[in-house]
């Protein structure tokens, strides 16, 4: 019986230990995505980009119209052809289709390369913003929620959901819910 006592104390003291720790963290979350989509100069990006795109698929559809009309010319006429006539289109042929695939390549990685060009600088803000609100209101971790798939926060009360006030912080309304 006196071994069993003191092995209750030492589990009782963890756990006064455990709810002191626990009663000293205050853990909030934002939907980072929400916060970004809110941002005005976030209409800025989604047009440039949406330009960028539009630019870049014009291109990509003008290369692809000539490589279709080249092929059907050449299967309307490869039979009448001498064989170098021949073998010079098949080699032009295999050429734009390799053009075609290393501007799509490229295309992609410019996309992408803007992409993160505009919108670091946004994502550095809300960052800087979510950091001042958690120091201002106590919260030892924010927890980013709204990224499908990505969610680290299973379950989250509506009362740490601190997305609005990271918006008042960058000077921003919440829109009404």
């Amino acid at each position: 019986m006196k071994k069993i006592v003191p092995g209750m104390f030492v589990i009782a003291i963890m756990m006064v230990g455990i709810n002191v720790a626990k009663a000293q963290q205050k853990i909030g979350h934002v939907d980072i995505q929400y916060v970004l989509t809110t941002l005005p100069e976030y209409k800025e990006v989604e047009s440039q980009l949406k330009t960028l795109e539009t630019q870049l698929t014009k291109q990509m559809q003008a290369k692809t119209q000539e490589f279709q009309e080249k092929l059907k010319e050449y299967q309307q006429t490869n039979q009448n052809m001498a064989e170098v006539v021949r073998l010079d289109k098949e080699k032009e042929l295999t050429q734009l289709q390799e053009s075609y695939a290393e501007f799509n390549q490229n295309a992609q990685t410019s996309l992408q390369q803007k992409t993160t060009e505009l919108l670091n600088p946004l994502y550095k803000k809300i960052g800087d913003a979510i950091e001042l609100v958690a120091q201002e209101n106590g919260y030892s971790h924010i927890l980013n929620v709204g990224v499908a798939q990505l969610d680290i926060v299973i379950y989250g009360d509506e009362k740490y959901d601190v997305s609005n006030l990271v918006l008042k912080k960058l000077g921003i309304n919440p829109p009404a819910n």
